[in-house]
């Protein structure tokens, strides 16, 4: 008779996992959620730095 493993679910995550990984592609393996978080924070933080501070004076009066 076949083997039925211990549980189900967890056999098809881990099967699910595999696929996911071999389907190639960059994977975001480095961050953690809250890491990935304050690095989109630092970001948008730069870019608001780089815009210039006041805007050109119109020349409409």
């Amino acid at each position: 008779m076949t083997e039925k493993p211990s549980n189900p679910t967890a056999e098809a995550m881990k099967k699910a996992l595999a696929a996911k990984r071999a389907g190639g592609g960059p994977a975001h393996t480095g961050l953690q959620g809250s890491a990935r978080a304050e690095e989109k924070a630092q970001k948008a933080r730069n870019v608001a730095l780089a815009k210039p501070a006041f805007r050109k004076a119109s020349k409409r009066g």
